[in-house]
C-alpha cells in the first residue's frame, strides 16, 4: 500500500498531471501508515530474530494456539502505538498492567518470562515508533 502511495505521488510530480481526485499527501500522515504496517509482520520478524540472537526458546504445549501470541503482539502494539501518537500514556499504562494481570496466576517460569521478553520489545518498538512519528512536524 505504502508502494502504491509513493508510485501516484512520484507521478504526479514528474508529469504534473491534473488527477481526477485532488491528492494531498502529508508526509506526517504517510509516516504514521508506514509506521502501523512495521507494527505487523516486520516487527514480528524482528522479535524473532532477536529471540535467536539472544538463543530464547519457550517450551511449546499442545494446549496453545500456535500464532495467538503474534495477533496478541500485533494488537498491542498498534493500541501502544497509538496512545502514544495520541499522547495517552495512562492508557498504556493500563495495559501493561491488564496483560499482567492475565499472565499472574502462570507458574510456568519459562513461559513467562519468554512472554515477558517479548511484550518488553513489542512495547519498546511501538514507543519507539510513537516517538518518532510524534518528532515530525507537520
Amino acid at each position: 500500500m505504502f508502494f502504491i502511495l509513493l508510485i501516484i505521488f512520484l507521478y504526479n510530480i514528474f508529469f504534473e498531471l491534473k488527477p481526477l481526485i485532488n491528492i494531498s499527501i502529508n508526509i506526517k500522515y504517510l509516516a504514521i501508515i508506514t509506521a502501523y504496517i512495521i507494527c505487523t509482520k516486520p516487527a514480528n520478524i524482528f522479535i524473532k530474530e532477536i529471540f535467536k540472537i539472544f538463543e530464547i526458546k519457550a517450551n511449546n504445549n499442545d494446549d496453545e494456539l500456535p500464532n495467538a501470541g503474534k495477533l496478541i503482539g500485533i494488537i498491542e502494539r498498534f493500541l501502544v502505538f497509538t496512545f502514544i501518537i495520541l499522547s495517552q500514556f495512562e492508557a498504556m499504562g493500563f495495559l501493561i498492567a491488564a496483560k499482567s494481570i492475565l499472565r499472574f496466576k502462570d507458574d510456568n517460569t519459562v513461559k513467562t518470562e519468554y512472554v515477558l521478553v517479548g511484550t518488553m520489545l513489542s512495547f519498546g518498538l511501538a514507543i519507539a515508533l510513537g516517538i518518532i512519528i510524534n518528532l515530525i512536524k507537520i
